[in-house]
């Protein structure tokens, strides 16, 4: 009967505990989440939501005209850009005259004093 009691007996463990990496996995889904609407939100518009006046990229069209390209087609000879033209030459202000040189200061001469 010892036997069948020790069997019976639940052996208790720690319950774990939520750490650091539990809350990242929590701000990783928020922002997913988060991103999503937003994602949505720029894609749909506000003006279907009654939110705001934003069209959004749901609702227009694409472009018709054709795009630019920057080579030339088969056959076609190629087109150098003229070169740009040159700078217009500023005309510089004169210089102005140099100042005067400072005359030699005369020696003071002393005042009589007053008694």
């Amino acid at each position: 009967m010892a036997k069948a009691a020790t069997k019976k007996a639940k052996i208790e463990k720690p319950k774990a505990k939520s750490d650091a990496y539990v809350m990242m996995l929590f701000v990783t889904f928020v922002s997913i989440v988060t991103g999503a609407v937003l994602m949505y939100l720029d894609f749909a518009g506000t003006k279907e939501l009654g939110i705001g006046e934003d069209e959004g990229y749901s609702n227009k069209r694409a472009p018709t005209e054709p795009v630019p390209t920057a080579l030339p087609k088969l056959g076609e000879s190629l087109k150098l850009a003229e070169p740009p033209p040159e700078p217009k030459k500023e005309e510089t202000m004169p210089m102005p005259e140099p100042m005067p040189e400072p005359k030699p200061e005369e020696p003071k001469k002393d005042e009589p004093k007053k008694e």
